[in-house]
């Protein structure tokens, strides 16, 4: 199961800087396109010297009355809009920054590890796929250090009995074959699993399964 991952960074992900300084050009482009359609035609006129004083005084008093009605809310209505924009974002870059962490350390061969996201973050649904992609990895790589060790059983029966009987040739390989198989071991080793290692019991059970699917072909042979 996903818990609960707690993180107190604003800025945990590229991504956010990149989409903050795109609001601001997008903000800034809004000023442009306004000032363009409402205060320019405004202010066409002070430039015009035909028109009298008193209507340059009537329309710099109707620019600057428009300007202290206009501003103010432009401006809070960005904050809000930049901090919502922010919030919404960061449920976003702050599982693709667990998720990066997560593939270094996976890469490093701890599959135990687990994504655990925030109850109210996005990705959840991937968090979960990822989660159980790791745990099929997981159970197939127990299969595997089970049949390795049901292997390495069988081997050491086998040495046993051969090394008492046999050639120095017989020997030579089976000593070669110890020596794949442990190397084969440490390869497993380097992963670190979740699961707990097989009981006996279990060991036994896969070997009894493992000779009954064996059955029908030696027969055959």
């Amino acid at each position: 199961m996903m818990g609960v991952f707690q993180r107190r960074q604003l800025f945990v992900h590229p991504v956010q800087y990149w989409f903050v300084v795109t609001t601001l050009m997008y903000f800034a482009c809004l000023l442009i396109v306004l000032y363009a359609v409402v205060f320019l035609p405004i202010a066409q006129p002070l430039y015009d010297s035909s028109v009298s004083w008193e209507q340059h005084a009537q329309i710099a008093t109707q620019f600057l009355e428009l300007n202290e009605r206009i501003w103010p809310w432009l401006i809070v209505t960005f904050l809000v809009l930049l901090l919502h924009s922010m919030y919404f974002m960061h449920r976003i870059a702050g599982p693709l920054y667990r998720f990066s962490t997560l593939f270094r350390s996976i890469g490093t061969g701890h599959l135990h590890q687990r994504a655990r996201l925030r109850k109210h973050d996005y990705l959840h649904r991937e968090a979960q796929a990822f989660n159980s992609m790791l745990d099929n990895l997981e159970n197939r790589i127990q299969t595997i250090n089970l049949h390795s060790a049901l292997v390495t059983q069988a081997y050491e029966a086998v040495a046993l009995q051969a090394q008492e009987q046999s050639s120095g040739q017989i020997n030579a390989a089976l000593q070669t074959l110890d020596e794949e198989i442990r190397r084969f071991k440490t390869c497993l080793a380097e992963f670190d699993l979740k699961t707990e290692k097989l009981s006996e019991q279990q060991r036994l059970q896969f070997a009894d399964t493992s000779s009954t699917d064996t059955s029908p072909a030696i027969k055959a042979a």
